[in-house]
């Protein structure tokens, strides 16, 4: 069948042929394009939904204990398990002051807040300190404010300020 086109013909049907060729080569290259950033985005969305189902957990957890009454009660406790993290971050001699108060939330709860500053920290170890409070549970409590300030402009210091809260269910005895 070829034999019998002209020249002229010959070069038409070759074009024809090459252009679907091309047309059928740039679709499935489309396509896969599309369907590896369809996965990409997917990876993505997975990773935000393991972030936040693990903030889900914790604030499960953490709320599961202020109904059972499982979070810290005694600020010694609170003390003891604190100096613990100082202690292993290198913070204990740093300490400038430390002070506790005590509220009673809706006659239902009792807020234990521990203010701790630092005098010329690393920030690391202050993030390392908030990480085992926060994400660890080293302690039953969670970092209700951190302040920073760097007092002087050619060292890497800082003075540190944090806050410290926990909450425990008051018994219906007291």
């Amino acid at each position: 069948m070829f034999d019998r086109l002209t020249d002229r013909e010959r070069l038409m049907v070759a074009g024809a042929i090459l252009l679907v060729s091309l047309l059928g080569i740039y679709t499935i290259l489309t396509l896969l394009i599309d369907f590896r950033n369809s996965l990409t985005e997917e990876i993505f969305e997975t990773r935000s939904e393991a972030t936040q189902l693990d903030r889900v957990i914790r604030e499960y957890n953490y709320l599961k204990s202020l109904q059972t009454g499982g979070s810290e009660e005694d600020v010694s406790v609170m003390y003891s398990k604190l100096d613990q993290i100082l202690v292993r971050y290198n913070l204990k001699e740093k300490v400038q002051n430390q002070k506790d108060s005590s509220t009673v939330i809706r006659k239902d709860y009792n807020k234990i807040t521990i203010d701790v500053s630092f005098r010329s920290v690393l920030l690391q170890d202050i993030i390392k300190l908030i990480y085992d409070i926060e994400k660890n549970k080293q302690m039953q409590a969670k970092v209700d404010l951190l302040t920073f300030r760097k007092p002087f402009a050619e060292k890497e210091v800082y003075d540190v300020t944090i806050k410290i809260s926990s909450y425990s269910r008051l018994t219906k005895g007291k």
